[in-house]
């Protein structure tokens, strides 16, 4: 398989366990920026509507079991990636599942007010008329530790019409190309606006002149990643951080039940703790903690082996001593820690009255299926304990009663938390997911506002017959337009109180005496 999408050739590299890599060079990222570049005016002239529902066609696509960019991502990732088939299957269903038109449409209009705001102008608020651009070129660095990261994001910058350059990880350039192929199956003229170029990081002048040629740079990767980019990244470039973050599980000591430990040992198996939405650690909260957590940690080791077979974990034999190591250090430390015989997962259990448990989980973390569970006496202890990791919270699943959950949502929110939502569904967000706090077409579009000019009466005949405050102001605009009288709309304020605004309207003089009655009667005592 190639492992790069462009619509300009590269030179191929030796075939590596499958999989041919190109030879770049500088000369070859510029000459693709230009087309990408070039690409956009194809992007403008299609109706965002129109680009959702073209997308909403590949995504329906990789649903299917017949579809053959998803058969070759099925046998070529379990070869480059720690997770299995099943897996991996599982992640392209959620992936896709939500991507129709009308659901992508319904985003746009929620996050710029209006779709069509990727059109054209259109009017907002006292008359203004607004209109969301998307960059010229995004560039998107990828990581690989999740099957399917960054996906969505090549997504919402062709619905934004921002094409983009992607540099996919070392471990998966394959789902990027895969993706980028089906989209060219299916719509040439979107395809024409991406590109997937694997380059190694290392070779710093590739990387910044990619960073040379975009407008904005939306980077996954450690911290440390985040300011190496930063460093290099061009005055007025925009950088768009997916840095470090974890998640985490709080439970009510109420609902440490079989049925939560088996929705959290889904949480758990399905990305192997390898993402920023998984759950690192779960606290049973309340009165009983210790003796409750012990028997729910039982509870989450029973569900993680009933998934074996669901979701077969697919370690790497390093993993698998990372894991043992984990074990190790944990009882070390003295923890309670339940394994599975084949070191497959690993629960260890902290009592966070007690001195050794107060802070020891923190001191030890692991890839795998890995999880620190915490019994935590009060939700004050809790707070205490969360507040210095709070601007690295991503999600946390929660499981309690409507009272309980109400109190620690507003605390979670003032912590740093970004998405709260039930045990079980953490691994699965949806589209709508303001991902480290902020969507990402909100920060893609610059906005432009439009005022519109009035014309002098002595030029464009038009009198002025209102000025007073905007909901009257308002009603005669509506009453106007009901019978079809052409309207000049300006916004103004009130000078003696600056902050209440008021509405001016003109009609052409020659509609005058149609629009004096109109307001007469508005104007009639009752």
């Amino acid at each position: 398989m190639r492992g790069w999408f462009a619509s300009l050739p590269l030179a191929p590299k030796e075939e590596e366990n499958g999989l041919v890599l190109p030879k770049v060079t500088p000369e070859d990222l510029r000459a693709i920026a230009k087309s990408l570049k070039e690409a956009k005016k194809t992007l403008e002239a299609i109706p965002a509507s129109e680009i959702a529902i073209r997308l909403s066609e590949v995504a329906q696509q990789w649903l299917r079991s017949d579809c053959p960019e998803r058969q070759q991502a099925l046998a070529l990732l379990p070869q480059r990636l720690p997770f299995s088939p099943q897996a991996c299957e599982r992640a392209f269903d959620a992936l896709m599942s939500d991507l129709t038109a009308e659901r992508l449409i319904r985003l746009l209009d929620d996050l710029l007010g209006d779709h069509r705001a990727l059109d054209t102008f259109v009017e907002r608020i006292r008359g203004i008329r607004r209109r969301a651009f998307g960059a010229d070129l995004a560039l998107l660095i990828l990581a690989g530790n999740i099957v399917g990261i960054g996906l969505w994001d090549i997504l919402f910058c062709l619905l934004c019409k921002t094409p983009v350059l992607v540099k996919p990880s070392s471990e998966d350039p394959v789902l990027p190309t895969l993706f980028a192929q089906s989209i060219a199956r299916l719509n040439p003229e979107l395809a024409n606006a991406i590109a997937v170029v694997p380059f190694p990081s290392e070779q710093r002048e590739l990387l910044t002149t990619v960073l040379s040629e975009s407008d904005v740079v939306i980077a996954y990767g450690t911290d440390e990643t985040m300011q190496a980019i930063k460093r290099l990244v061009p005055a007025k470039v925009r950088v768009i951080e997916r840095g470090f973050r974890f998640s985490i599980g709080i439970v009510s000591v109420n609902f440490a039940n079989e049925l939560v430990a088996g929705r959290l040992a889904l949480d758990i198996a399905r990305f192997d703790q390898r993402g920023c939405l998984s759950p690192q650690i779960c606290f049973v909260v309340g009165q009983g903690a210790e003796s409750r957590g012990q028997k729910f940690a039982q509870m989450v080791a029973d569900a993680l082996t009933h998934l074996q077979e669901e979701l077969p974990p697919n370690f790497h034999e390093g993993e698998r001593a990372s894991m043992v190591q984990f074990r190790l250090t944990c009882e070390m430390l003295g923890a309670n820690v339940l394994t599975a015989p084949d070191h497959s997962w690993v629960i260890a259990f902290w009592d966070a009255s007690k001195d050794v448990g107060v802070r020891a989980w923190q001191q030890v973390s692991c890839l795998g299926r890995v999880l620190h569970l915490v019994a935590m006496p009060s939700e004050d202890a809790l707070a205490t304990a969360l507040r210095p990791f709070g601007k690295f919270l991503q999600g946390v699943a929660v499981a309690g009663d409507e009272a309980t959950v109400s109190r620690w949502v507003e605390m979670l929110g003032e912590l740093g938390a970004n998405r709260i939502c039930p045990v079980g569904q953490l691994q699965t967000p949806p589209l709508e997911w303001s991902q480290d706090g902020k969507h990402l077409i909100a920060e893609l579009v610059r906005w432009c506002d439009w005022e519109p000019a009035l014309l002098p009466l002595s030029v464009g005949g038009w009198v002025e017959i209102f000025r007073g405050d905007e909901p009257q102001g308002q009603y005669l605009r509506w009453l106007l337009e009901q019978q079809g009288i052409p309207i000049s709309v300006e916004s103004d304020f009130d000078p003696t109180d600056p902050v209440r605004p008021q509405m001016r309207l003109r009609v052409p003089a020659e509609w005058l005496s149609e629009a004096q009655k109109i307001l007469a009667e508005i104007q009639r005592p009752l």
